[in-house]
């Protein structure tokens, strides 16, 4: 029998115990040597096992141990694997229970875990440190890249193509033929009927994407608590994404509070642990910040309210940009960088939206519409078709633009005139 060391004590690796114990009640293939775990104190006894140190402790085996990665979130598995290489050259074998049905046509790399109940037909292609978890279904031709987490209870129709490290939720489908890219999270439940780009988080029936893009991890860090940011959290919280949303604010009397976890300046010590979004409405601010983080390297994240409505085509969305509740975006629409589409507000095909414009409550953008960078477009104003605002505007509410403006100002009025 071979020596393995699972790492991660958490549920999955206790499941993935279970996995390894069953193929050795089929036929004695491995010696389980304990966990590694450098969130769990050493000695600390789990089924019967015990945790026998973190990282450091691989460096008393050899390249004779195999080393199983119980980990579930793929971009946490992904720096485990190349931290465990950097120390020796160990083995990672394909663990598969006996349970699972699969065919002798599917090829896989090293490292992959394949829970009991699961079905996986013909010439489906895995990479490598891929988990299939209890009873999913991958039908032909699918292709899973490397790091991919498929949860339980997920339907995968032939021809499907997953990025890499991308998850896909707990009893969701996908139809056939569909590409999911890399870095993306599939919601629960949700039923994928379209390509997903990569670096989102989609979620629903169909499918669309709520998060557009971000540095994939699981705390949000919304800069700015007032209003604004008390709506940005509401919509983050509802994508079930965010195991933790916490504020920056610089303002001092906030500081006590226990949501408000530093200032604008702390986001960047933060910068390795947090998506990051600028719900601040002066634009002049939010682009300060926001061009700050970005050449710091900060990941600045977009997010989609689940209740917006978004083309099939999704649009192209810049960094730190929000699209709330019953807004409605058709198709051809390119929204900037620090855009905010208000509540209800509607964009008709193929606008173009400058960095950080606001479109406020219930504003309405007929089609081929151009929006200068720093636009602000007032509660319940209307654009007209093909017309063109430059830069640096303010619409008022109930405003009606009916040819372009080419000169910044403040427009009010039916029709807007200059004031």
């Amino acid at each position: 029998m071979e020596r393995i060391l699972i790492f991660g004590a958490g549920g999955f690796g206790r499941e993935v115990q279970w996995l390894i114990e069953r193929i050795n009640q089929k036929e004695p293939t491995w010696q389980i040597e304990g966990y590694l775990d450098d969130g769990v104190e050493p000695q600390t006894e789990i089924n019967g096992y015990k945790v026998l140190g973190g990282m450091d402790k691989l460096k008393e085996y050899d390249s004779t141990m195999a080393v199983v990665v119980a980990v579930g979130s793929a971009n946490i598995r992904e720096k485990i694997v190349a931290e465990i290489k950097k120390i020796g050259e160990f083995k990672f074998p394909n663990l598969v229970d006996p349970d699972v049905h699969m065919s002798e046509f599917v090829s896989m790399g090293d490292g992959n875990i394949i829970c009991a109940g699961n079905i996986l037909t013909v010439n489906i292609c895995l990479g490598d440190f891929v988990i299939i978890n209890l009873s999913s279904t991958v039908g032909h031709d699918a292709v899973l890249e490397s790091f991919v987490t498929v949860y339980p209870g997920v339907n995968i129709s032939g021809n499907v193509r997953i990025g890499r490290r991308s998850e896909i939720g707990t009893g969701s489908k996908i139809i056939q033929g569909v590409a999911i890219g890399k870095n993306t999270v599939i919601g629960a439940g949700a039923a994928v009927v379209r390509n997903i780009p990569s670096d989102c988080v989609a979620m629903g029936i169909p499918a669309k994407p709520a998060k557009l893009p971000g540095g994939g991890y699981k705390k949000l860090l919304i800069v700015g608590s007032s209003g604004h940011g008390r709506v940005i959290k509401d919509l983050a919280s509802r994508i079930d994404y965010y195991q933790s949303i916490w504020f920056g604010d610089d303002d001092l009397k906030l500081r006590g509070s226990s949501a408000v976890i530093g200032t604008s300046e702390d986001v960047f010590r933060y910068k390795d642990e947090y998506d990051v979004f600028v719900a601040i409405g002066n634009k002049d601010i939010r682009r300060r910040l926001q061009e700050a983080y970005e050449a710091a390297g900060v990941f600045m994240v977009s997010l989609i309210h689940p209740e917006a409505v978004i083309p099939d085509e999704i649009p192209q969305i810049g960094a730190g940009t929000v699209v709330m509740a019953g807004a409605a975006i058709q198709t051809g629409v390119m929204l900037g960088k620090g855009v905010i589409v208000n509540t209800s507000a509607s964009i008709d095909h193929d606008c173009q939206i400058g960095d950080y414009v606001h479109i406020a409550v219930g504003a309405h953008l007929a089609g081929n519409v151009k929006v200068g960078n720093g636009a602000w477009i007032g509660a319940g104003a209307v654009i007209s078709n093909d017309v063109s605002i430059c830069e640096n505007v303010t619409v008022g509410a109930g405003a009606a633009v009916v040819k372009d403006i080419v000169e910044s100002g403040t427009y009010v009025g039916v029709p807007a005139r200059k004031v």
